[in-house]
């Protein structure tokens, strides 16, 4: 696959698993986020910080959760470019390995504060704290 191949996706929407849905939804009535896209984008970030695996294992489940419009996630191709930055060697839609990051982020976070490991979103800042 091409680099500029790569770049483009035809993917209208992504979406959380049923899973993450649960998750982010908690996760929203905890902190501050407006609405469970802004969890969506945390999730991925948290993912990508983990490095968490790109690909989904056979137990990930069916994207069928919350959906959102890749354009209300990724307005600007920010997160896309991000994405191929760190990993240029990915050879799928970016926008599927997005909604894959941000299932599992948000789950993984989700874990996290349940755990008692984050407390807040400053958090988050510091690595050595989660």
């Amino acid at each position: 696959m091409t680099d500029s191949s790569r770049r483009s996706s035809s993917r209208v929407n992504i979406a959380f698993t049923p899973d993450a849905t649960t998750a982010a939804k908690r996760l929203q009535q905890r902190f501050p986020f407006a609405d469970l896209v802004d969890v969506a984008r945390v999730g991925t970030a948290y993912a990508l910080r983990e490095q968490l695996p790109l690909n989904r294992e056979a137990d990930f489940g069916s994207a069928n959760g919350s959906n959102f419009n890749v354009g209300s996630v990724d307005p600007h191709g920010e997160m896309r470019d991000l994405l191929i930055a760190l990993h240029p060697e990915i050879d799928e839609d970016p926008y599927r390995v997005i909604e894959t990051l941000m299932s599992l982020g948000t789950i993984a976070l989700d874990r996290k504060v349940a755990d008692g490991e984050v407390l807040s979103l400053r958090d988050l800042i510091d690595p050595s704290s989660t």
